[in-house]
């Protein structure tokens, strides 16, 4: 798209047998991009992935919805993401009714960020999955954590240091076929030219601190090389245990 260049990397990580991060971008049109990360847990080898299955559930709707009502699409956006997100948790519902043996404990963290022709972003998050923005020599987490040590973390029961290696991180509050009701974080913002967007699954984020993301961000000078710098230093420098994903975006308007 003329005024994003887009870039995505995904890796196995550390100690991990199969890869179930997943991530995926949608061109409405010309306008309009839609990009989607994604962190399941709990699948079985030789089934879909439960990251893959919800982020292609709420492509799908979100499109159709931007193709059959365009206008109702662009007033009641963020109802839209979070309608997608909320059926996409009830389709996996759905599968593990249909086949507990399978798909009892698929779940996943998401995050859907829409770009529109205004030049705004809509974000729609559950679980742990983030977005953040670098504009001006910082960098803002646009999300926020679903887990039981974000709750800590709010109440001040631990710091923001401590968080980053404390073993409720990983106890997920809200996420995709965890619970028939899950939270969905929404947020919105105004987009500014030179603006770049990170997208990453917690193989990264919980490996490398914010400062240290948006530094190799800008170290790499372009939006490919910037996922992949991401992935080396989370793989190769952090070794954190995990699968790591990003997606970086550059806006010039």
């Amino acid at each position: 798209m003329g005024k994003y260049s887009l870039g995505a990397s995904s890796d196995i990580g550390c100690e991990r047998e199969s890869q179930e991060d997943f991530v995926q971008f949608k061109e409405l049109d010309e306008n309009n991009l839609l990009a989607v990360i994604a962190d399941g847990t709990g699948s079985k080898k030789g089934h879909l992935q439960p990251a893959v299955m919800v982020t292609m559930s709420i492509i799908q709707e979100i499109s159709e919805i931007f193709k059959e009502n365009n206008e109702m699409f662009k007033t009641h956006t963020q109802y839209i993401l979070k309608r997608a997100l909320i059926n996409a948790n009830n389709s996996l519902g759905a599968f593990k009714i249909g086949n507990e043996e399978v798909f009892n404990g698929y779940a996943a963290s998401i995050t859907v960020a829409l770009f529109t022709e205004n030049d705004r972003m809509y974000i729609a998050s559950a679980g742990n999955t983030r977005l953040y923005i670098m504009r001006d020599s910082n960098i803002i987490q646009m999300t926020k954590d679903h887990t039981e040590a974000q709750e800590k973390l709010d109440s001040g029961e631990i710091d923001l240091e401590t968080y980053h290696v404390h073993p409720s991180r990983l106890k997920l509050t809200s996420g995709l076929g965890l619970t028939t009701n899950p939270e969905i974080y929404l947020c919105s913002g105004k987009l500014k030219s030179n603006d770049l967007i990170a997208m990453t699954t917690d193989g990264i984020h919980y490996a490398i601190r914010q400062e240290h993301i948006m530094n190799l961000i800008f170290e790499a000078q372009d939006v490919v090389p910037a996922c992949n710098n991401l992935i080396y230093a989370a793989k190769e420098v952090i070794k954190y245990a995990d699968n790591m994903s990003a997606i970086v975006i550059s806006f010039n308007n």
